[in-house]
């Protein structure tokens, strides 16, 4: 068997979830990437610029606490052309306060487009648990042996 024991092969199966914007992604852990795809028109003359795609809360403004920067390119064009936008985002440990396990919000935007391409958001679609959690702990039975 390749040098290992049975019982020292371990298997770990990768499982890709993808929602829709606006519906909720559930049980993201630390060291899971969330992968945050966009689609942007553009017309005009050649563009370099960067995708930013940020996770946190928002209450009165945008506390990012997971973010990627991602460079990107338009073509020069005259015609509107669709571009997909793809930025995967790492998930780390936090463990100071206010962070907290429980939903997140998400948001992209152009950097050096400077708002000129908005700041789409999305609002409690994140679900990331960053501790353990335990339920329905209970004595199941007892007796004399």
């Amino acid at each position: 068997m390749n040098g290992l024991n049975q019982g020292e092969v371990l298997l770990k199966q990768a499982i890709a979830i993808s929602v829709p914007a606006g519906q909720k992604l559930y049980g993201v852990m630390p060291g899971d990437t969330v992968r945050v795809s966009a689609t942007i028109d553009y017309r005009g003359p050649a563009w370099d610029d960067y995708f930013y795609a940020a996770i946190g809360s928002k209450v009165v403004y945008f506390d990012e606490y997971w973010v990627r920067r991602v460079p990107v390119h338009f073509d020069s064009s005259v015609d509107w052309v669709t571009y997909q936008l793809t930025a995967d985002i790492l998930i780390t440990e936090i463990a100071n306060f206010p962070w907290t396990p429980g939903w997140f919000d998400l948001y992209v935007k152009l950097d050096v487009a400077e708002g000129k391409a908005g700041f789409p958001e999305l609002s409690n679609v994140i679900e990331i648990l960053l501790e353990a959690e335990f339920d329905k702990f209970a004595i199941v039975s007892y007796e004399v042996v």
